[in-house]
């Protein structure tokens, strides 16, 4: 397959960036110590590395039934990825029993009546 210089390089270049923000990402999850912190620092380096990657293959292969086939990948990836972020998340919440020492920002006695109004850390 003889790629033309004009659509390779864009394509290098986006699939260059997609993956060093999914390394990005991946060194923050291991970086991190607990796990919705590591929720975080892996949810938004991994939908943009996904993105540029696809793109970078969509320039590639050119626009195409392959593009479609990406794009829908993406979209699904961008459908499930927050469900289960929410889900482990909740998971955690509600099986850590020293969340609060490790996540002191929020007092866990607010959290559980929602008319109670939460002033901020020291309230």
């Amino acid at each position: 397959m003889n790629i033309p210089l004009w659509r390779f390089i864009p394509a290098a270049l986006f699939i260059a960036a997609g993956v060093a923000v999914a390394a990005v990402g991946t060194f923050g999850v291991f970086r991190v110590r607990y796990a919705l912190n590591r929720l975080h620092a892996a949810a938004m380096p991994d939908s943009l590395g996904l993105l540029l990657i696809a793109a970078g293959l969509a320039v590639l292969f050119g626009f195409s039934l392959s593009t479609a086939k990406l794009l829908l990948i993406v979209l699904l990836f961008w459908l499930a990825s927050p469900v289960c972020s929410h889900l482990l998340a909740f998971l955690e919440t509600s099986t850590n029993e020293d969340l609060q020492t490790q996540c002191p920002s929020v007092p866990l006695d607010k959290l559980d009546d929602p008319g109670k109004k939460w002033e901020g850390r020291d309230a």
